[in-house]
């Protein structure tokens, strides 16, 4: 009974006119926080990137040198073996390269193994320094990649990840490597 009366009653107080415009700008507000929490993908998000960015749709936009095997080892340089041993799971990254060819992550969902606190995604990306747009593309954005790292007992697979707001998000490229290739050209001699 009290919150109707409040809110029947504080338009005549301050007036009505006021009163919409509060109202006006209260829910213009939560729109835009809608809208610029919905282009982070996952679970934790950082606020030192850059809030305007466009995501890769059909095509690539970003590219890490020479190839994805090595994103994977610049991504795990420093885990020590036996960690890097025991990694199981998935790691899914927003990777965002503005138009200096700065390099940030903008969120990331760690499902794998190890803890948050040991793997530490956001300064891993942060010291990788492959990472690049292809020339001429969108010169004037920041572009954002979705990157996932799936760790199997045997192999690790990269896959890219387009997304677009009608269609939702669609496989780009998938990649998948030996995990121990060394291991693997021994078994297949034996």
């Amino acid at each position: 009974m009290d919150a109707y009366c409040f809110i029947h009653l504080l338009p005549k107080f301050i007036g009505g006119q006021v009163f919409m415009r509060f109202i006006f700008f209260s829910i213009v507000i939560c729109f835009i926080n809608v809208q610029l929490s919905a282009q982070k993908m996952f679970e934790e998000q950082f606020s030192n990137c850059p809030l305007k960015f466009v995501l890769e749709d059909n095509e690539f936009f970003i590219n890490y040198a020479p190839d994805d095997s090595i994103m994977v080892v610049d991504f795990l340089k420093g885990l020590d073996e036996k960690r890097s041993k025991r990694l199981f799971g998935a790691i899914m990254m927003q990777v965002m390269v503005d138009t200096i060819d700065n390099v940030c992550c903008v969120s990331y969902t760690n499902e794998s193994t190890l803890s948050n606190r040991r793997l530490d995604v956001p300064n891993r990306l942060l010291a990788m320094q492959g990472w690049s747009r292809l020339p001429n593309c969108n010169k004037n954005e920041n572009i954002c990649a979705l990157v996932s790292i799936v760790f199997d007992k045997k192999e690790f697979s990269v896959i890219r990840t387009g997304y677009n707001r009608n269609t939702g998000g669609e496989i780009i490229q998938s990649v998948t490597y030996k995990r121990y290739p060394e291991e693997s050209t021994e078994i297949l001699e034996n």
